[in-house]
């Protein structure tokens, strides 16, 4: 069952147990508001036979005409509550019959008691006879009275015994009700904790394994709620991770016994391949100095191009050597201060050209996250570039600096000489490419390609703006680092 339709017949079931104990309660109530109303009822009827006493007592006392009128009103009321009849219960009902049969006979006895002439000094007549009737009749009125005041407040006794058990019904309701939702609750909260709350904790246990490069760890839910098709889906997802890295380690062992045969491959270029070329140059030379008398200039000019060519390749196969290392080395992530380096190379290119002037604009304390050895190489690739695509600019400008883009803190290295155009900037950080004539400028076509892989080992970027003879600049930007080394032993590392 899906956890929506769960959650909505939790809901049907809480609205629905809610209704029934409004509906119970509702009913209890309106027992104690009928048991109140019967109760009302028999005071009622109470007064009125009270009031019926008190008549019967002036006219049996003084027979005054104006009481035998004030008896036939408090009878006639006293029918009238009695015909109102609000009692269901079978006792209730015989008392009240049992009062209604009274009340008529005390009206008929009450109407036997036989007025006095107004000018008759006493109540009673003088015939003892007819006295010893009268008291005979008043005796009998007055139990029938007394009875039916005793019936009255057994009404009211049974009255209140109802409001009483009424209330004791409110109150049970009320507490059976609170007893339900309290079951009910702990009901759904055990069912919750058990197919919500627990896989959910299981689900977090799993996310943290597989964070800690535990990629074997496996859910035992089976449920078929929506949790449940997220343990599959997740169960599956760790299982495409093994085997994605179980390819990825297949991929890497074949790439570390790919790099072994390029390194191998390396040596035998440092070793093998310098060595003609050694013979080449150094022979081309020999033969330049000691048969140059023997050489026409066309053979002259033949060795300086074999011996350019040679020193080239040489200079190419230690740039091809300086990409591998570039490559293969292992990061140690410090401070590194780029104005220091920048400005280190910018005096030992000084050196090495003193007839050049140029103006180096150096930011200070340019403090970025990085392995010093590898920003040494690059600088040392950008500020070469610029130097070189500085060499036919009058008063030559080189700066190096910081600045903010879109938010960020990039560093950049520009130059304002020969310039390129950027549609060509694709193929700028390309082994090989060149974007000016080797007889204009010469170079490998490699130094860049070092530049940005030192870059990317960094997990930054490096990208370039230009324009033809307006210069170029190069920007990068370097974030928080840490050591290679402990990333290493992860398993996606």
């Amino acid at each position: 069952m899906k956890i929506s339709t769960k959650a909505t017949l939790a809901t049907v079931i809480a609205i629905g147990t809610v209704a029934l104990i409004a509906a119970m309660i509702g009913w209890a109530n309106a027992e104690v508001e009928d048991a109140a109303r019967q109760r009302r009822q028999t005071t009622e009827i109470a007064r009125v036979l009270n009031d019926l006493r008190l008549v019967t007592f002036e006219y049996i006392l003084h027979r005054h005409e104006r009481a035998r009128q004030q008896e036939r009103e408090v009878n006639t009321r006293l029918e009238r509550l009695i015909a109102a009849n609000p009692y269901t219960e079978p006792e209730q009902v015989a008392l009240l019959k049992h009062l209604r049969v009274r009340s008529e006979m005390t009206h008929g006895l009450f109407g036997e008691l036989q007025p006095l002439p107004a000018d008759t000094a006493s109540a009673l007549p003088d015939d003892e006879v007819t006295r010893r009737f009268e008291v005979h009749l008043s005796n009998r009125l007055l139990i029938y009275q007394q009875e039916s005041v005793t019936d009255a407040m057994d009404l009211g006794r049974f009255s209140t015994e109802r409001i009483n058990a009424a209330q004791q019904r409110v109150v049970l309701v009320i507490a059976a009700g609170l007893a339900l939702i309290a079951a009910i609750t702990a009901t759904a909260a055990v069912l919750i904790h058990r197919n919500v709350l627990a896989p959910i904790a299981q689900l977090e246990q799993a996310t943290r394994e597989v964070a800690a490069g535990n990629w074997s760890y496996q859910l035992d839910i089976r449920g078929e709620d929506e949790i449940g098709q997220l343990s599959r889906n997740f169960n599956a997802m760790t299982q495409a991770l093994r085997d994605a890295f179980a390819r990825i380690e297949q991929s890497n062992e074949e790439l570390a016994a790919l790099n072994k045969e390029i390194e191998a491959f390396s040596y035998s270029v440092s070793h093998d391949l310098r060595g003609p070329l050694r013979s080449m140059d150094g022979f081309s030379l020999a033969l330049l100095e000691d048969y140059a008398e023997g050489l026409d200039a066309q053979g002259r000019d033949y060795l300086q191009r074999i011996r350019a060519a040679s020193q080239r390749m040489a200079r190419l196969i230690d740039e091809l050597l300086g990409l591998s290392r570039v490559t293969r080395a292992e990061l140690a992530i410090r401070a590194v201060n780029l104005s220091e380096i920048a400005r280190d190379i910018a005096d030992t290119l000084g050196q090495q050209q003193p007839q050049r002037s140029v103006h180096w604009a150096i930011e200070e304390n340019m403090m970025v996250q990085a392995d010093r050895a590898l920003m040494q190489i690059a600088m040392q690739n950008l500020l070469e570039n610029a130097w070189k695509f500085t060499g036919k600019t009058e008063s030559p400008l080189i700066r190096v600096g910081t600045q903010e883009l879109d938010g960020q803190k990039v560093c950049f290295v520009a130059d304002y000489g020969v310039g390129f155009d950027m549609a060509y900037a694709q193929r700028l950080f390309g082994a090989f490419q060149r974007l000016h004539h080797e007889s204009e400028f010469s170079g490998t076509g490699i130094g860049l390609a070092i530049v940005q892989r030192i870059f990317r080992r960094h997990g930054a970027r490096i990208w370039a703006q230009a324009k033809p003879d307006q210069g170029a600049t190069f920007f990068f930007s370097l974030t928080e680092q840490i050591d290679e080394r402990n990333e290493q032993g992860h398993p996606a590392g």
